[in-house]
């Protein structure tokens, strides 16, 4: 591992290649309605040629209020025809620019989207990744010191490609960022951006392990959903001893061949490995004594991850915990920024718009007020014209004239324990394909104390092996599938309802709030609790004999 001077003179090319997307920043916080503006009127400039340019007539538009009464507010179901174009390669459909890869994410009919990256896009996402990556080194001076993990991307993703042969996903995380930064990420990250290409999901689990115990020096964690450290946490409890071993050795016991160039990148600390034993003997894993540098984990805090804080800062006491702004596939909203204290709208990235919640009317960014809830809009360098992004924030102030936005939640029917992205539309299709004979079924998280979803069924056939079957079509959704496999969702349980299905649904929902006749029945439930609501029993292979 490097030296501590030298991680600093590194991370110091990072602030000196953010310089100029730090000023912008900066510099657009006092008025960010004409640089917003400036930028539509850029994106539609370069991009009126394409066939969506076409369509609206982006050559002709001048303003904003044009710009807004041209085109219609869309989501991702109302281009599923034009991205499937994209992918078969055809060109200059919903932008001129070439298509560098596409992203998956989950979908509502579909069950994923895929967002298609270009260079335009990419550098947006940067624009809003310097001045966030440069508030922490400033704010978090220790981070610097030390090497950071990151995880964006999914592990032991499957390398895939259209029809055309355009890639899907990124290849490892420091993509993301441009190619300074990129330079100086692969040479501070703690763990190899290889890693994430290793075809086996527990070996690239054990390999991460293996890399950061390597990294005493750890001063930074940058992930999505905190629940997977506490994964890794157990992971390390339980192969605690193999990894003792292998790290003194400077080897991986692991069946499975792995590359070369990750090999290469293995070091020998047989006093880590010795604080590793001593631990176990104890009964308890210690990342204060394992990492004693950490000092910055960076995570979703709010929405349905806000009650795992708690647990984090129980296992990491020591260590500050800063929430994620709003970053979707398809763009990014908002950005922590430590000097006000909130998440900031990342104003130089994309051109924002926001929907009202109680007048439905649409605003731009210098129209918000502050408490108000608004439905993002977005407009992106990759072909997203006027997108609604199913996102709901609040505003809780503003940095000079921006508004710093508090993510609430997702808009439409989604759940979303771990990251999962689940919609009821996506559910109905795949209980209405499994369960074709039931009067009543529905999907709901679980009461019990392990993460997970329970299907409610009334049906004159249970068949045992149902839950594994809905479990399976469930994994179409590449969210929920990672989630699955790392183990943060467990598997998927039967309730069996006796009878009365339909009328004790209506009669909880009346207690819950909502209208009688307004009340309409829904594959997929936000809400715990239901296994007190119905009559039943939970249903498994064990206990099953006989579904009348």
């Amino acid at each position: 591992m490097l030296e501590p001077l030298m991680y600093r003179a590194l991370n110091n090319v990072v602030l000196a290649a953010s310089w100029q997307g730090v000023h912008e920043f900066e510099r657009a916080l006092p008025d960010p309605g004409s640089v917003q503006r400036n930028l539509l009127l850029g994106l539609l400039r370069r991009n009126r040629d394409s066939a969506y340019g076409r369509q609206y007539g982006f050559g002709s538009i001048r303003s904003v209020e044009e710009y807004q009464e041209h085109l219609p507010i869309v989501t991702y179901d109302d281009l599923v025809g034009s991205i499937e174009r994209m992918k078969a390669g055809e060109s200059a459909v919903l932008t001129s620019e070439p298509v560098l890869m596409f992203e998956k994410s989950s979908g509502s009919v579909s069950a994923a989207k895929y967002v298609p990256y270009t260079r335009t896009l990419r550098s947006q996402f940067q624009a809003a990744l310097g001045p966030w990556t440069s508030d922490l080194y400033r704010a978090f001076p220790g981070i610097g010191r030390g090497c950071s993990y990151w995880l964006v991307t999914p592990l032991s993703r499957e390398r895939e490609r259209t029809p055309a042969g355009i890639p899907v996903g990124f290849e490892d995380d420091s993509q993301y960022f441009g190619f300074f930064e990129r330079w100086v990420l692969r040479r501070t990250m703690a763990v190899p951006p290889e890693l994430a290409q290793v075809p086996k999901l527990e070996d690239c689990l054990y390999l991460t392990l293996r890399f950061l115990l390597q990294a005493r020096c750890l001063s930074f964690i940058s992930l999505w959903n905190p629940s997977f450290l506490l994964i890794l946490l157990d992971r390390l409890e339980l192969h605690g001893e193999r990894l003792a071993r292998d790290l003194a050795e400077a080897t991986v016991s692991l069946s499975a061949s792995i590359s070369p160039k990750i090999k290469r990148q293995l070091r020998p600390d047989t006093a880590q490995a010795q604080n590793l034993r001593a631990m176990l003997g104890r009964g308890r894993i210690e990342p204060e004594v394992l990492w004693p540098e950490l000092k910055l984990i960076s995570c979703w805090t709010s929405a349905s991850s806000r009650g795992m804080e708690g647990e984090i800062l129980r296992v990491f006491p020591r260590v500050n915990i800063q929430g994620k702004g709003l970053l979707a596939t398809e763009g990014i909203v908002s950005i922590p920024i430590e000097r006000y204290g909130g998440c900031v709208a990342a104003v130089t990235s994309h051109f924002l718009e926001f929907v009202d919640t109680q007048s439905g009317g649409c605003r731009t960014i210098a129209q918000l007020k502050e408490g108000g809830e608004y439905s993002v809009v977005l407009t992106t360098g990759g072909g997203f014209w006027r997108y609604r992004l199913g996102d709901r924030v609040r505003v809780t102030g503003f940095a000079k004239n921006a508004p710093m936005l508090e993510f609430v939640g997702k808009e439409d029917l989604v759940c979303d324990l771990r990251g999962e992205k689940l919609n009821a539309v996506f559910v109905g299709k795949v209980l209405a394909k499994s369960c074709k004979l039931a009067s009543f079924a529905m999907l709901a998280p679980s009461a019990s104390e392990v993460c997970g979803y329970t299907l409610f069924l009334e049906s004159p056939q249970c068949d045992p092996g149902l839950a594994v079957r809905v479990d399976q079509e469930l994994e179409a959704n590449p969210h929920y599938a990672y989630c699955r496999n790392l183990g943060q969702l467990a598997n998927l349980q039967l309730f069996r309802i006796d009878h009365g299905a339909q009328e004790n649904y209506l009669k909880h929902c009346e207690k819950l709030g909502q209208r009688a006749g307004s009340i309409k029945t829904t594959a997929l439930h936000k809400d715990h609790g239901w296994e007190t609501v119905f009559t039943g029993r939970y249903v498994t292979s064990e206990t099953l004999e006989v579904c009348l």
